[in-house]
């Protein structure tokens, strides 16, 4: 294993590394997760790792780098991933040469590691996910179970994908089993797999029920929910795992590590009611289905969503308690704006699993793609329980939905809009124009919560002095100039911030070894804590300066290196003195005579400017 800035590498060669990067433009990648538009020479969009309204999120193609000027956060399109995925440098390395069909055949593997608890409680989730499947397959005990499951239509190989398994009636069942397994009693009771008596006895908390492991994005089981076989008013007909350090209902999307492989060749995420619509979806061909666990939909649910795909359609109920649900799912989604959304409506009322029962096979991924645009949903939801024979029903309801209309700026999509409203209502488009400058559009949605913890935000420079501005420019020129380079170089002029000399250091043992450097590679090179700064100065536009300016600012630069050894010297002769060092008192008040010459000199050679 080698080291590259600072990251491992594991065992990926430097030039199919170089291959990666180059064979993928930055944009194609990141606009999988950012809209982003032209503006100028650079694209900007919604920065992902921060709430924002205005985008500060900028890409610039031609140097294939990306910068926020709001969080601060930048790199190249391995360093996007790294942030944006919370992956390791190898893995970023994989990740995008998935994305450009570029085979690795290597391992990376994942290097992040659990801590020991944590690393338990998924094993132990595991082995009960397992031990369930097994009975409920293989055994006498599950027999029941798994007709009951083969009675509503799912296949064997439908069990084996989603591990669907089976708990008996047993309240020691599972307790014997762990325990056997070598397991602690406070390892058991922070599963959230048992019911803790007075006595602190643990009990089981599933119970003849069918069990659904729920996994958490990386495919790990955090928790389960179990549905009872006979149906009764004394118990719950779903139960799910009580929250715990691994499970937590409001961020958890049923299917989504599984999902989440699809949506780039499916057409982005299907979001459904609850997890037995996702596994019918499943069965009738439709392999991009999530949906919440049992509540509805969350703020941190729709952030993790647009964490992973652009593009989201609502596959709800199709009875009033699910169009209802449909609109205040939508008022969320609407809070990430880079999210494409659209809304279907399954007819007569029916969910997503009698449609599939009902229908032919392929009839529901025929019917998802029958889809309406999130206002086109709200003109057929603002309609419902409204009587439009009604003279005043028909009244507010073209008002209520004029003022939805006029939110969209599209005037063409504004006129498809017009069309289905006087469709609907019998009143012509050319009088419906008149009364909508009348509405005035809803308000947009404040931001929503990161879903995941972003990276901590970069601390923005203060207002650039004559030495930081001198410092920056001259990077940037030896960045894209040899001979501003090696003049640097041979002139051993320092940079005052030692961030910026490092990054000068850096930049020549990368162009010594590269055949063709450019900025996405040199970033490659740098220790994490350096990217940003860097690509704070690639991003800069610096136009071509005269020779004059040039020694101009190699002159500043050279003057602010000798007042800073002017300072040190001066300091450390003071410590001299106060020591009663005579030698090095001597020594150290000639290097400041002569740094005072320098100075003296360099100051009368500008014009006595400082």
């Amino acid at each position: 294993m080698c080291l590259k800035g600072g990251r491992p590498i594991a065992a990926i060669p430097e030039a199919t590394i170089d291959q990666v990067r180059n064979s993928v433009n930055i944009a194609d990648y990141v606009g999988q997760y950012v809209a982003l538009h032209k503006a100028g020479q650079n694209l900007f969009g919604i920065c992902p790792f921060h709430s924002e309204n205005t985008p500060s999120f900028s890409v610039n193609e031609s140097k294939q780098i990306f910068k926020c000027f709001s969080c601060g956060r930048g790199g190249n399109v391995f360093s996007f991933v790294m942030d944006y995925d919370k992956l390791s440098f190898p893995e970023a390395v994989a990740k995008v040469a998935e994305f450009a069909h570029i085979p690795l055949n290597i391992d990376v593997g994942p290097t992040h590691q659990d801590d020991p608890a944590t690393a338990q409680q998924k094993k132990l989730l595991q082995a009960v996910a397992d031990l369930g499947h097994h009975i409920l397959v293989n055994t006498e005990s599950g027999t029941a179970a798994l007709a009951y499951l083969t009675k509503r239509g799912l296949t064997r190989e439908t069990l084996d994908h989603f591990a669907i398994g089976y708990l008996p009636a047993s309240k020691t069942l599972l307790k014997t089993f762990l325990t056997n397994q070598h397991y602690d009693y406070n390892t058991l009771r922070d599963s959230g797999l048992f019911v803790e008596s007075q006595q602190g006895e643990l009990f089981d908390r599933f119970n003849d029920r069918v069990m659904f492991p729920l996994r958490n994005e990386h495919g790990d089981v955090v928790g389960f929910s179990g549905r009872v076989l006979a149906n009764g008013d004394a118990q719950a007909k779903y139960l799910n795992s009580p929250e715990t350090a691994l499970f937590e209902k409001s961020r958890v999307l049923f299917n989504l590590d599984e999902a989440a492989r699809e949506f780039k060749t499916s057409g982005g995420a299907i979001l459904f009611e609850g997890f037995m619509d996702v596994i019918a979806a499943y069965q009738a061909g439709v392999p991009n289905g999530i949906a919440s666990m049992g509540t509805s939909l969350t703020a941190t649910q729709v952030g993790i969503i647009a964490h992973h795909t652009r593009q989201v359609t609502v596959c709800y109920d199709g009875d009033s308690a699910g169009q209802h649900a449909t609109a205040r799912a939508l008022e969320l989604l609407a809070a990430q704006p880079q999210l494409k959304v659209s809304v279907v409506v399954l007819p007569a009322g029916q969910d997503p699993d009698d449609f599939i029962q009902t229908h032919e096979a392929g009839a529901f991924a025929k019917q998802v793609q029958s889809t309406l645009t999130p206002i086109s949903f709200q003109l057929h939801y603002l309609a419902l329980d409204r009587d439009l024979t009604n003279d005043q029903a028909k009244l507010d309801y073209i008002q209520a939905a004029l003022k939805v209309i006029a939110g969209e700026g599209d005037a063409v999509a504004q006129s498809v809009y017009l069309s289905q409203l006087a469709e609907r209502t019998g009143v012509a488009v050319t009088a419906l124009q008149q009364s909508l400058p009348a509405a005035r559009p809803q308000p947009a949605a404040a931001p929503p919560v990161p879903d995941y913890q972003a990276p901590a935000p970069v601390a923005q420079a203060a207002p650039a002095n004559k030495y930081v501005r001198a410092e920056r420019t001259l990077l940037a020129l030896a960045w894209r100039d040899p001979e501003i380079a090696r003049a640097l170089h041979q002139r051993q002029i320092q940079f005052p911030d030692a961030g910026y000399q490092a990054l000068f250091d850096a930049w020549l043992v990368y162009a010594k070894a590269s055949a063709a450097p450019t900025t996405a590679g040199y970033l490659d090179t740098l220790a994490p804590e350096l990217v940003a700064q860097a690509t704070d100065v690639a991003m800069m536009t610096v136009p071509e300066q005269s020779d004059a300016a040039i020694a101009d600012m190699f002159d500043l630069l050279a003057h602010s290196d000798v007042q800073a050894k002017l300072r040190a010297v001066k300091q450390q002769l003071h410590s001299a003195q106060q020591l009663g060092d005579k030698q090095a008192v001597s020594e150290l008040a000639t290097q400041y005579l002569e740094l005072t010459r320098q100075a003296k000199q360099m100051t009368q050679n500008s014009g006595g400017q400082s």
